[in-house]
This record gives structure tokens, sequence and C-alpha cells, in this order.
């Protein structure tokens, strides 16, 4: 590979690479959007089209000016500096790229070395109280258009625990409202198994029973795809919908839809025990559980000694 190649073809054919790895949809999704980011920029201070700019264009200093410019930049929504774990989204996508092109062009600069990513502060993992949830699922108004699917789309974030991505990828096929269950497909491609709350089930099928068509994505959008099939409802949407919710209830934060998955495992390890927060959650350690339940420090460490000593009795 020579430092002539171009750099978007380069991105397609890593892109099939980690596609063919079998990476996740939503991941290979992200990495072209990171990666197509770059180029924009790269273009823009190389006075080039990006198409034209090729591997000779990448070196330490570029990338140097490239992390202190995620360092400056500004989300569009809200004016406020974008904060490191995005930018480190962004760079990790960069430097993986880097290092599969590392690999036949060792000229290139060392990412590990360029792209040193941003330390991130240990945050609270944020979450809303039961009250709150059911104030936003009764301020969604069922006479407007879309009323009931976002009714349903609330209920089943709540109510199964699921990842937003997870429920926007979830088919018809993939619903059994009869014995209240779903499979879903998470990190890394796995599939599982998260229950369904009765009001899930509930309002899943009242909103079903409304549609007309007949197309496989359990949450439709609008839009329709290259031939002409509804699209699945997307992660902006929903997080949108979550978002209008909590303002419409009175909230006086936003509200992120990731919030309600972690007050249902929340509501899971209380009643039924921390083993059955981190299956329902698809986590692989019960160390990745713990840290999204709100429960005081006596009930998470009974929770945890007793699961720990239940897996270890297996």
């Amino acid at each position: 590979m020579a430092g002539s190649q171009l750099l978007r073809r380069l991105v397609l054919e890593y892109l099939e690479e980690i596609e063919i790895k079998g990476r996740a949809a939503i991941t290979a999704k992200r990495y072209r959007e990171y990666l197509e980011a770059f180029l924009i920029w790269l273009a823009a201070t190389r006075h080039k089209d990006a198409a034209a700019l090729t591997l000779d264009d990448v070196d330490a200093e570029g990338l140097r000016r490239y992390r202190l410019y995620l360092a400056r930049r500004r989300d569009a929504r809200d004016g406020h500096v974008v904060g490191a774990a995005t930018r480190n989204l962004y760079q990790v996508a960069l430097r993986n790229f880097l290092r599969h092109c590392r690999r036949h062009t060792p000229s290139l600069p060392d990412p590990d070395d360029a792209l040193e990513l941003a330390k991130v502060r240990d945050r609270e993992i944020r979450h809303v109280e039961r009250d709150e949830v059911a104030r936003m699922i009764k301020a969604i108004a069922l006479d407007e258009p879309n009323g009931l699917r976002d009714r349903a789309v609330l209920e089943t974030l709540f109510g199964t625990g699921c990842r937003v991505s997870e429920l926007c990828a979830m088919t018809r096929r993939q619903v059994d409202l009869d014995q209240r269950e779903a499979e879903v497909v998470g990190k890394g491609g796995k599939s599982r198994l998260v229950l369904l709350t009765e009001d899930a089930a509930y309002w899943i099928g009242r909103y079903v029973e409304t549609r007309e068509d007949q197309a496989p994505p359990l949450f439709i959008s609008r839009r329709h795809d290259e031939e002409g099939q509804l699209r699945p409802i997307s992660i902006r949407q929903v997080q949108r919908i979550v978002d209008d919710a909590a303002k419409r209830a009175g909230l006086p934060v936003r509200v992120s839809p990731h919030w309600l998955r972690h007050s249902r495992l929340t509501v899971l390890a209380r009643h039924a025990g921390i083993q059955a927060a981190q299956r329902i959650a698809g986590h692989a350690s019960l160390q990745t559980t713990s840290r999204y339940l709100h429960l005081s420090d006596p009930q998470l460490r009974t929770l945890y000694d007793q699961a720990e000593r239940a897996d270890k009795e297996r």
C-alpha cells in the first residue's frame, strides 16, 4: 500500500473489513460517520477535495491539530464544548483505521502516540424515578400522528431495560406478545431474550394493530429506504421522543433513553437480584451491572454478595 493511496477508498475497504469480521452494524455505521468527519476536516485544512486525499496527507502534526479541533468543537444543539467521551469516539475510530493502514504503510504516524485519548472523568450514571417515568408516559399525546408509537417506545424502553440501539433494531418477528418476551441483538452481535412488562406488551400491541404496512421493523419512521420500504425508527428519533416527553412532563433536566434502561435495571436488581439485572442488561460481568444500579450501598452490597456466591456454586 503506497502513501499515494486515496484515503476515501481505504476507508471503504476498512469498513468492509470490520463488517466481514462481524462487528455490529451500528459500529460500522458510526465508524463511517466518524471517519467521514475526519476526511472533511482534513480536506479543509489541506485545501483539497476530500476525494483527492491520500495517506501522504496524514502526518503527526495534522493529527495533533485534529485533536485540538475536537477539543474546541461545540455541539450544534446547545453550543457546549463536546465532552471528552464523545471526542474519544472519533479518535478511537481514526486510531483503528490508521492501525489498519500501518500494516502496509509503516511510515504512517503511530496512531496510539499521535491520538492520545482524552481523560474522561467518572460520572454518575443518571436515571429517573418510577413516578417520573409515569409522568413522561402520560405526557405522550395519543391523538398526535405518532402518539401510539411514541407511547409504545417509552413503555418498551422502560419495560425491557434494552439499549436504544437494540430497540431501533427490533423486528416484529422478534417480539412475542403472548409470552411477553422479545429477542434483541446486543453488542458484538450477541442475541438475548428480554421480558416485556404487561404495559409494554399492551402498548406494542395497540401500536402494531394500527399499522397498515408490512414492514419488518417493530418501530418505524415515516421515511422510506431505496427499495421503498419504511425505515426503522432511528436512535436520534428515540432521543427526541424521550426528551420531548420529559419536557412535557415538567422534568427539569434533559432525559436520555439510557436513563430509562438504568431505571429498569435498578428495579430488577432491587426485587429480582443483581443476576437478573445482569442477564436482562446483556452485561458480561456483575461489576458492569453494579455501576448502573441506583441502590444504597448496603442494598447493593447484599445483592452483589448473594449473586457472587450463587454464581460460584453453579
